[in-house]
């Protein structure tokens, strides 16, 4: 999974309180866009860098399509006739 799909599968809070933090925002800036108590951001970001680092490191979820680099055609896997 690629980080722009991770961060849309992070839950709304988790999500804005990286972005802003990735856009340089401090704690305090961070804590009046989510209205939290400035001692939560630190505890917040933890929790939604963890969330992030498990989503980028998990395999696609089933029925979700990987994209191709064989460069094959789909269904030519196998050898004719087995």
């Amino acid at each position: 999974m690629d980080l722009a799909a991770a961060m849309n599968e992070l839950p709304e809070v988790h999500a804005k309180a990286l972005r802003l933090h990735r856009a340089g925002t401090d704690a305090s800036g961070i804590a009046e866009a989510l209205d939290i108590d400035v001692e939560a951001v630190g505890p917040l970001l933890r929790v939604a860098e963890a969330k992030l680092a498990s989503l980028l490191a998990a395999p696609d979820p089933p029925g979700r399509l990987a994209p191709d680099t064989t460069g094959q055609s789909p269904g030519t896997d196998h050898e004719p006739g087995s």
